[in-house]
């Protein structure tokens, strides 16, 4: 198992795990929040071990327990996961949502884009700006997703990121005084540092200001001792193109794997 890979698993599963209840159980974790019952990244199993099929099937009891404040069930899977737990999900008809393609940069950024005014979100207004781009977002995650996300969706998802705390560091960019983009950075403490959710209005884009997010984000964490850095691009869009020009590297895929239980 590349090293690399192993220290991204673990990252995106302490990510993943901010803010949130987390049972540890013999074959997977559980995390769960029941006051954000549709949000996927906060209600799953993780840290899959299971390949027996005794073992298997204490996976899907752990999540029955845990996870009955929500219809959903979510596996996230990484490099860990084996093989014979993932071929048992695909036999289920477990739908397979989004494949990942984790990434990584060890040295420096081939671009810096465009510079870039950072601000910190803190207050009530912050937090405001940023559900208005995570709504004007999540319409163009239904054109690529096929999802419909209502409003008090977008509002659970920020919530949500509020929960993580001082960990994760949650920015918008301004222009003119206006919020035009987002982002979040975090250092993780296996010594991995990671960025996350970005997004820009369309209307800012093909100007460098990711690229310049991106860039500021890499300062700060290499700052804080952190290498390597990592990215995630799903498999399907073009920033994935992006991410790789500015010399981050694929290292290995994770997957999200959902059901619906029958109303």
């Amino acid at each position: 198992m590349d090293s690399v890979a192993r220290l991204i698993a673990e990252t995106y599963r302490w990510q993943r795990r901010l803010g949130a209840r987390v049972f540890a159980t013999p074959h997977c974790c559980v995390v769960a929040d029941a006051a954000h019952q549709d949000v996927w990244d906060a209600n799953h199993a993780d840290n899959v071990t299971a390949k027996t099929e005794a073992e298997i099937q204490a996976v899907f009891a752990a999540m029955d327990r845990r996870l009955g404040h929500t219809p959903w069930r979510v596996v996230h899977s990484d490099c860990l996961t084996s093989d014979k737990f993932l071929a048992r999900l695909a036999l289920d008809d477990v739908e397979e949502r989004f494949v990942a393609i984790q990434m990584a940069l060890e040295g420096d950024v081939a671009d810096r884009g465009a510079p870039v005014e950072l601000r910190p979100v803190m207050t009530d207004g912050d937090r405001d700006a940023l559900l208005r781009l995570v709504m004007a977002n999540h319409p163009e995650r239904r054109d690529i997703d096929g999802f419909d996300f209502p409003p008090e969706f977008s509002a659970a998802m920020v919530e949500t990121y509020r929960a993580k705390g001082d960990a994760y560091h949650f920015h918008l960019t301004i222009e003119g005084g206006v919020p035009i983009a987002y982002g979040g950075y975090a250092a993780a403490p296996n010594g991995v540092g990671m960025i996350e959710d970005l997004f820009t209005l369309p209307s800012a884009r093909r100007r460098g200001v990711i690229t310049g997010v991106i860039a500021t984000f890499v300062d700060r964490l290499r700052a804080s001792g952190c290498r390597p850095i990592v990215i995630v691009a799903l498999a399907n869009e073009r920033p994935k193109h992006l991410y790789a020009r500015l010399g981050f590297r694929p290292v290995t895929l994770a997957r999200t794997w959902t059901r619906k239980l029958p109303d």
